[in-house]
């Protein structure tokens, strides 16, 4: 065992404790023959042995690679009965294989960790995604946080994502250090406390990298909606809900109200009582008490007040039964019962107590000028005899419901606020549960236990997850830890991944696969589906003996981005994810406003002149008084591709104008092209240019495509004549010029590109590695700038493919 790092000892003793706790909870839902969660706990329980699979192979003791094979075929036995159903069998491969198996796993163990190892002092993170819990938490609780830390010994570090340093491992970090707060850089923490746990879909990419390294305090348990349908689907508890349905409509609305006289709508997402209402249906008018203020409405108005409010966003409230329940004084109530794990892992009630509110409100919300009173005296107040049972199945309820919510939630949960009420007839009712419960008068009780809790995760190396804090693949999404696709070979070069759309690559894709080859990079080719957020792996495409052969690889060095998706909603995760990797262009698709770059260069003194006359179109009389200046102009959409949507427009006579948009000609009036102005406006935003009409040996229009180079540096890749399908001669001397002026035109044009790539790159903040110009010579041979392309990423001509991959190179080696 000598082989083995001293620290990696008590770590994998520590994944053993939690693998035979949770072998031990396994065994309970099997016997409940609870399938669903049995499968659930059983994953974690194969993900656990799996990650300390590689310190056991490492050991290289005959005891230990004896049990490793046998917990191995054991954990495989159970798989195959389950997958039969046979749950009697799985329940006897637990009790007399895997669990006397882990047993003895852990004896082995436990003899090698030398007893004189000292355990260095724990560190806490409290961390906030989006903000300083500094600034999110009241002042009271993040003092109850320090002084309960310097009780117990473990230090405490606040921090948000932005202060997360993922590449030397440290957190710009907020201490209380010598009576103030300083700012400190540390070392990772040991644990995370995290404050509002969200879904595995709303973290951040830094909350989900640091799950992936950190154990975490707590774990999202879902909305107002998700709650019920889990105690539904387990039945157990289900009794104490009260009827609800999700507004998705006005009909389920009056549908609901037709059974239950007195309603609430409160929204899903909501917290501490606000934008709750209650609606009474009184004849055929309503009363609407919002908290104590109470409006008294017909059909038709509350049908508009539905539209406005509960229905404005779709499925973001529920209509629930109004249950009555009321002191002797006529005042709502309801029963806080806060949970913790405490610093053995064992939940705990931290505080409870009624809330009651104001009697001209149906909400106890004490954030609602409501107040709290001690339990037992308050339910022998007002229940009498009964009280003393009340209270009695109040604390059951309470921690019979948590243990409950936790088992279904794999054993994640850490903190739990619950809300218990007691109607007219002596009905037990469940309100809601919270995982982020106000604390206002117990912030040093509740500071006990978070902190107790976060060590005991830390000392036992204890990762927890649950289902909602962990992905939801997409079908035919990569999952690296089930995959039997082989691992690429191990390579010193740089890796270049190409990022396309769904399906198969183009011939862009082996160009580029010749091309990088011939420059010592190693490529592959991957979709949005290839990736393994969670692994931090990619199911990539490598190009072997004329075929695409999918392989696991690590991510890239540099991305050759052709999916082109940057800056939409649907692929924001993708990009996030890959945002601490060098792209070679990461300008979003018709993201660079027209205006915007003509503005620019307009008002650098060494560019103005080469700008051709434009204007931003406010107004039908823009484009008119650019007629009568110039004739004839061409109108261009403010961003994208302008080839499709240019409108030139002529002027043929008075009140007559000719509008050409590709191949398709119309002849219009004054009137009727004000007209058709106003709703091309309408549309997008435009801007009107001089136009210089067809190519012609007087009218040259040239293209210059610049890209970067091995170097980082800008060269012309190509200039030629952008040549009408008549013109078959054109080329840069061809025209009928005098020879002294065609020779200077390409170095002319050069010279202005470098100029303007030049400006350019101090304008936008973004990567970008492929530009073109359009440039035209008027009958005068003055020269003028006609547009400006971000959006040719990419071509198939192997001279482009072979500077792409050229710089390629030069990013991945870190130079920018």
């Amino acid at each position: 065992m000598a082989t083995l790092k001293e620290k990696q000892l008590p770590q994998t003793l520590n994944i053993i404790d939690t693998l035979i706790e949770a072998a031990s909870h396994f065994t309970g839902l099997v016997k409940q023959k609870n399938l669903n969660q049995s499968i659930y706990i059983f994953s974690t329980i194969v993900d656990g042995f799996s990650a300390i699979a590689n310190t056991l192979t490492t050991t290289h003791s005959v005891e230990i690679q004896t049990n490793k094979e046998s917990i191995e075929r054991s954990i495989h036995l159970i798989a195959k009965q389950m997958e039969q159903g046979n749950l009697l069998k799985v329940s006897e491969v637990i009790q007399f294989s895997l669990m006397p198996q882990l047993r003895a796993l852990r004896q082995t163990f436990e003899a090698d960790i030398p007893s004189e190892q000292v355990t260095q002092p724990i560190t806490i993170g409290v961390y906030s995604s989006r903000a300083n819990p500094r600034a999110a938490y009241s002042e009271e609780r993040i003092n109850a946080y320090v002084e309960e830390a310097d009780r117990q010994g473990v230090g405490l570090i606040f921090f948000s994502s932005d202060d997360v340093d993922f590449d030397n491992k440290q957190i710009n970090a907020d201490v209380f250090k010598d009576h103030e707060w300083q700012k400190v850089a540390a070392p990772f923490p040991d644990v995370i406390n995290n404050i509002s746990p969200s879904s595995r879909i709303q973290q951040s990419r830094t909350e989900r990298r640091l799950r992936r390294e950190l154990p975490f305090t707590s774990f999202y348990v879902g909305n107002k909606f998700h709650l019920p349908k889990k105690l539904v689907k387990y039945r157990k508890y289900a009794h104490l809900l009260v009827p609800f349905k999700v507004c998705k409509n006005e009909r389920i609305i009056h549908d609901f109200m037709l059974d239950n006289k007195i309603v609430v709508l409160k929204p899903i997402m909501g917290r501490r009582g606000e934008n709750i209402f209650f609606v009474e249906k009184r004849g055929n008018r309503y009363a609407l008490l919002d908290h104590k203020k109470e409006q008294i409405m017909g059909q038709e108005t509350f049908n508009e007040w539905l539209d406005n409010v509960i229905l404005r966003k779709k499925n973001s409230y529920l209509v629930q039964r109004y249950i009555h329940s009321r002191t002797k004084k006529d005042e709502p109530f309801h029963f806080r019962a806060h949970m913790q794990k405490n610093g053995k892992g064992e939940w705990q009630l931290t505080k409870i107590y009624p809330r009651v509110g104001n009697k001209k409100s149906n909400l106890s919300n004490i954030a609602n000028e409501g107040r709290i009173e001690a339990l037992g005296s308050f339910l022998e107040r007002e229940f009498d005899h009964e009280g003393k049972e009340y209270e009695q199945k109040t604390l059951d309820i309470a921690m019979g419901l948590t243990r409950h919510l936790d088992n279904i939630h794999g054993l994640a949960l850490d903190e739990l606020g619950i809300d218990i009420t007691i109607d007219d007839n002596g009905q037990f009712w469940l309100h809601e549960v919270n995982n982020g419960p106000q604390t206002l008068f117990h912030e040093k009780e509740r500071a006990a236990n978070t902190v107790a809790y976060a060590t005991y995760l830390a000392k036992n190396g204890i990762v927890h997850t649950n289902e909602l804090a962990e992905r939801k693949l997409i079908k035919g999404q990569f999952d690296a830890r089930t995959t039997d696709l082989p691992w690429a070979e191990p390579s010193e070069r740089y890796r270049v991944g190409m990022l396309i759309r769904n399906g198969e690559p183009d011939d862009l894709a082996v160009s580029c696969a010749n091309a990088a080859r011939e420059k010592g990079l190693d490529f592959f080719y991957f979709t949005p589906k290839d990736l393994d957020f969670d692994e931090v792996l990619i199911r990539g495409h490598v190009y072997k003996n004329a075929e695409w052969v999918p392989k696991v690889v690590e991510y890239p060095d540099v991305i050759y981005d052709q999916l082109r998706m940057r800056g939409t909603k649907r692929y924001h995760s993708v990009y996030e994810e890959l945002e601490d990797i060098p792209f070679t262009n990461e300008l979003a698709p018709n993201s660079i406003s027209r205006l915007s770059v003509f503005n620019h260069l307009a008002a650098d003194r060494d560019l103005q002149n080469l700008i051709v006359p434009y204007k931003k179109i406010e107004r039908p009389k823009d484009v008119f008084h650019f007629i009568n200046q110039y004739g004839d102009v061409v109108l261009k959409p403010d961003r994208g591709a302008s080839a499709s949507k240019a409108h030139i427009i002529s002027k043929l006579a008075i009140d007559n104008y000719l509008v050409t948009v590709g191949e398709t000609e119309a002849h219009y009036n004054d009137i009727n092209l004000t007209e058709y102005l106003r709703e091309l406006i309408k549309k997008g935003s435009y801007i009107v240019l001089k136009h210089f009409g067809a190519v012609t040996d007087t009218n040259i229009l040239l293209r210059v495509h610049m890209m970067k180079d091995g170097s980082g540096d800008w060269t012309v890749v190509s200039r030629q004549p952008v040549m009408e399908p008549d013109k078959s001669d054109n080329t840069l001397t061809g025209h009928n010029r005098k020879e002294s002026e065609a020779e200077n035109v390409p170095e002319q044009m050069d010279s202005l590109s470098f100029k303007v790539i030049a400006s350019l790159e101090k304008f936008y903040q973004e990567q970008f590695n492929n530009v073109t110009f359009h440039f035209i010579f008027d009958e005068t041979m003055t020269l003028y700038l006609f547009d400006v392309n971000f959006n040719m990423h990419g071509t198939n001509d192997l001279n482009g493919v072979e500077y792409i991959m050229a710089y390629a190179g030069y990013l991945a080696q870190g130079q920018i």
